[in-house]
């Protein structure tokens, strides 16, 4: 079993201070019949118990009452070892130790005192620093979970709409549609509560948002995807793809004639780049509060300050996306 601070500390304490005290004396040889081992032994028990009896004493809330306490405890000690003296001792010895003990007693109580609060003061600056991790987690996977619901509703709504267009058009896709609509959010209801998921997840999630936008808007948007299968394994906060995909959408128009360009590739130093070309809507869209901006705290609440990348270059919109190792 291994021995901590709080069970050392008493027992070499109890040893030293008994020592201090025999050779202290220049008598030590006619201090008890028992002579000098019986002398520490003494010691060290009248130590160990007054350590453990004051240790005890803290947990007493009320300071009035734990000082009374513990002067009633000294007292004690103080009695229970002049009584040893009476019993064992010779009278002259035995008035000699008798102030010699209330002085040692008090001395090795004010020291046993300071060294216990100093262990308590420890103590309860571990316990709130423990306290304090754990509430900022519980307060981390809070946050996150609200972050993760990024889906606008919107998107919902007029896919619904689409899939009723295509129904009563009799669409040969029709069926795929409605069955692509019901995985993709079953995949996020089924990934609600983890915080980020594997690249592997994420294009999964993302090739069927892609499905129901391709027929939602045909030839107006065109997408590449060139992610290397070796970084499969690392993650992305769940849903991140499709947040950023979806925000092309959002904010750019598209038609057969002007597509909107979509290209999704991993890059050397491990990032995931969706780029498209800048095709502005002339009315900007309303936000629905689950942009870049979340994502960004998303990273930040998975300890990662730099974890999104935003550039705009030759009429192109790109946005980097830190792969993460779980």
């Amino acid at each position: 079993m291994k021995l901590n601070t709080k069970t050392l500390l008493p027992i070499a304490l109890s040893v030293v201070l008994p020592l201090l005290g025999i050779y202290a004396n220049t008598d030590t040889e006619s201090i008890f019949n028992l002579g000098f081992i019986g002398n520490w032994m003494v010691g060290f028990i009248t130590c160990y118990t007054l350590w453990y009896m004051l240790w005890e004493l803290w947990r007493v809330k009320k300071p009035k009452y734990r000082a009374l306490l513990v002067v009633l405890g000294i007292l004690a000690c103080i009695g229970v070892l002049n009584g040893f003296f009476f019993l064992f001792m010779t009278d002259g010895v035995e008035n000699s130790l008798r102030a010699q003990s209330i002085v040692r007693i008090i001395f090795a109580s004010i020291i046993f005192m300071i060294i216990q609060y100093a262990l308590k003061t420890q103590e309860n600056i571990s316990r709130l620093l423990i306290e304090k991790e754990q509430i900022q987690k519980e307060n981390y996977r809070v946050q996150l979970k609200a972050l993760r619901k990024t889906v606008d509703p919107h998107f919902l709504f007029n896919s619904l709409n689409t899939l009723r267009s295509m129904v009563r058009q009799r669409h040969q896709h029709a069926e795929a549609f409605a069955m692509n609509l019901s995985d993709f959010y079953r995949q996020i209801l089924r990934h609600d509560d983890n915080s980020t998921l594997p690249l592997s997840e994420e294009l999964m999630v993302l090739e069927s948002y892609l499905f129901l936008m391709k027929n939602r808007n045909e030839a107006a948007m065109q997408v590449k995807l060139g992610v290397d299968e070796k970084l499969h394994a690392l993650h992305l906060p769940s849903m991140a793809l499709q947040v950023v995909v979806e925000n092309c959408f959002k904010h750019n128009s598209m038609t057969a004639k002007k597509p909107l360009t979509i290209e999704i590739v991993s890059t050397e130093n491990g990032h995931i780049e969706v780029c498209n070309n800048l095709q502005p809507k002339i009315e900007e869209a309303e936000s629905s509060g689950y942009g870049l901006d979340v994502l960004r705290k998303r990273y930040a609440l998975l300890n990662e300050q730099d974890g999104v990348a935003i550039k705009e270059k030759d009429g192109h919109f790109l946005v980097q996306l830190k792969l993460l190792r779980r």
